[in-house]
């Protein structure tokens, strides 16, 4: 009895044992199968980060390659800008140059026609011998035909006649006359008076102011003496 009794307890223990040892393992294997989950998890993870990461570098390089393309094409229109106006601006140069020098060439031109024409006028001048007077004119200008020379002498004739009319128009200075005509003052030396008279138009204004003058002397000098007998 004794001997079934050990023997009892000991497979019991060996079962509870075995119980243990077999839910310890069950506990390990579902801790494994949670830790193989997280690590496919993070495995996932890991790619997403990765294929993020490829996707990051691939917009990185593509917006540098824009980048630079943009910058590349901003240079390329900035030197062809540069360009074009450099060479608008050596255009410019260029035609500016040639008028200066063709302004140049023509001031020289006209600078020896005037001294061919001084020393025309100075050869005019020192000829002694000439028996007749030449306009200066005919120096600068080409000889008149006969017609031409005609329409002139009318011209000068037309222009002669209104200087003459001008003349007529304007006043003619006229002689000044001076008369002395003795003035009453009441004693017995009379006193000279002189009067200017301008023209003989004027002659009978200056006379019967002097009529008018004469009267206002006589009653100043009755005045005078009757005040004298007062």
């Amino acid at each position: 009895m004794f001997g079934r009794y050990r023997a009892k307890e000991v497979d019991d223990c060996i079962e509870s044992l075995e119980e243990g040892f077999y839910s310890e393992i069950q506990k390990k294997n579902e801790k494994i199968e949670s830790l193989r989950k997280k690590i496919d998890s993070m495995r996932d993870k890991e790619k997403e980060i990765g294929e993020a990461v490829v996707y990051a570098k691939s917009l990185v390089i593509s917006a540098h390659k824009s980048a630079e393309q943009e910058a590349k094409e901003v240079l390329e229109k900035a030197q062809k800008d540069y360009l074009d106006i450099r060479e608008s601006i050596l255009e410019e140069i260029d035609i500016l140059t040639k008028k200066r020098l063709e302004a140049e060439r023509l001031y020289h031109l006209q600078k020896e026609k005037i001294k061919e024409l001084l020393n025309q006028v100075d050869d005019f001048l020192e000829d002694e011998n000439l028996d007749k007077e030449i306009d200066a004119t005919t120096l600068f200008e080409a000889p008149l035909d006969d017609e031409e020379q005609q329409e002139e002498q009318e011209e000068l004739d037309l222009f002669a006649g209104e200087e003459e009319k001008v003349k007529d128009s304007l006043p003619q200075i006229e002689v000044v006359k001076i008369e002395n005509i003795v003035a009453k003052t009441g004693s017995e030396s009379p006193v000279p008076v002189n009067y200017f008279i301008s023209s003989e138009k004027e002659l009978t204004r200056e006379e019967n102011n002097k009529e008018e003058q004469q009267e206002e002397n006589t009653k100043h000098l009755s005045r005078v003496e009757d005040d004298i007998f007062l």
